[in-house]
């Protein structure tokens, strides 16, 4: 029943329906302001970075083939606008790159379950912009780092690195909040 509501959704925003724009926008502004809200620097930035993916998914919906896939479609246009956000905004060529790290492998750790929702914004939003742009992308939104480094125009070293020094700074808070990391 979902793809068959995406589908005539689609339809009628190829049509450029007004209120099937309107329709689209509200049945998604939810859960992609979630991700706006993780890699913005505020929250009038991300509600901006909302508008700019809506207007990008509007203007782009043509390049859509199968409404199935509308919802991940919208995400990736989503992430790709946070990434030029970043890129307008940071210089990633400051970003440093640690030869060899130390062996903490947080992977397989639950610390981020541990964390609330709005504790883990909070705490990734005192990240530096670097160490937030590859904690989201890596940890959350499940790219890899050689994917982030193509994206952010970085090395993996660097990639790599930058998720050390932010997993780093989430545990520090957590043993702050009384959580056993």
């Amino acid at each position: 029943m979902q793809s068959k509501n995406d589908r005539e959704l689609l339809e009628a925003c190829l049509r450029r329906e007004s209120k099937a724009q309107a329709a689209l926008y509200h049945q998604y502004k939810g859960r992609f302001f979630g991700i706006c809200r993780r890699y913005a620097q505020s929250r009038e930035d991300a509600e901006d970075l909302l508008q700019d993916a809506f207007v990008k998914i509007f203007l782009n919906l043509n390049e859509l083939r199968n409404a199935d896939q509308l919802g991940a479609w919208i995400r990736r246009v989503v992430v790709n606008v946070c990434i030029d956000y970043y890129h307008k905004k940071v210089n990633f060529t400051n970003l440093e790159e640690i030869v060899e790290l130390p062996s903490q492998d947080w992977e397989n750790d639950n610390v981020i379950n541990q964390m609330s929702n709005q504790e883990l914004l909070s705490a990734v939003n005192e990240l530096s912009d670097g160490a937030k742009m590859v904690f989201n992308l890596f940890v959350i939104d499940g790219f890899s780092h050689q994917e982030i480094a193509k994206m952010l125009n970085i090395t993996e070293g660097t990639s790599k690195s930058q998720l050390f020094f932010a997993k780093k700074v989430l545990r520090k808070k957590l043993e702050q909040m009384g959580v056993k990391v």
